[in-house]
């Protein structure tokens, strides 16, 4: 396990106009820099880096992040990789402890709440786009305030079925434990759906993690 201190050298350091700078062309503009985002296709630049911020994001396809979650995106790294990655290239000692098995059952637990998170935004996506209710209902009214396909596709909006627990039993079904649902606030503690009848707005991390969702009674 690289240490705290390792990894805060490492940030230090990466400076993300200099690490993104090495992929992408950027050019100058104001305080910030532009070029072609490198995860999609375009003719015009909407991909911006704010050196001040020390972030960087897309206004095109919605990716954004910092120096290391850059590098795990764009070399399909994992985060341990991309750290090791950045600090040979800022010539940073990797300092290393051996994890205790609280540590390592805490980081086990940690992703996967990541992972349910993850399947939770899939399942509710596809239900808004492709069930009837999901489109008469969530769909409708997500199109009513203006919002495009695009829109809706890169900000990972949702519906949850109206019926009580629809997506807890199809969850449970796919393997997904009820504990870890109900720790997300996904399910009650009477298994039921939470966000049950409401349109969802996924909330995602810096690195493009699945946080948790805000939830719209329509």
């Amino acid at each position: 396990m690289i240490t705290k201190d390792t990894i805060a050298k490492i940030r230090d350091a990466a400076r993300v106009e200099e690490v993104v700078g090495e992929f992408v062309q950027l050019k100058k503009r104001g305080v910030n820099y532009i070029g072609l985002c490198p995860f999609h296709n375009e003719k015009t630049p909407s991909f911006t880096v704010s050196a001040t911020k020390g972030i960087y994001k897309c206004f095109g396809c919605g990716k954004s992040g910092d120096s290391i979650s850059f590098v795990m995106e764009h070399e399909h790294f994992t985060y341990r990789e991309a750290l090791k990655f950045l600090a040979t290239k800022y010539n940073i000692a990797v300092e290393e402890k051996v994890e205790t098995n609280a540590e390592r059952e805490a980081e086990s637990v940690k992703e996967s709440l990541y992972i349910v998170n993850q399947y939770a935004q899939s399942y509710f996506t596809k239900y808004l786009l492709e069930s009837d209710e999901g489109k008469n209902i969530g769909l409708s009214y997500f199109k009513e305030r203006g919002l495009t396909d695009e829109t809706i596709q890169k900000f990972k909006l949702g519906f949850c079925p109206s019926d009580g627990n629809t997506f807890t039993e199809e969850a449970i079904k796919n393997g997904y434990q009820l504990e870890l649902l109900q720790k997300l606030g996904l399910t009650s503690q009477y298994k039921q759906d939470f966000f049950r009848g409401r349109g969802l707005f996924t909330i995602h991390s810096i690195s493009g993690k699945v946080l948790g969702f805000g939830g719209r009674t329509l």
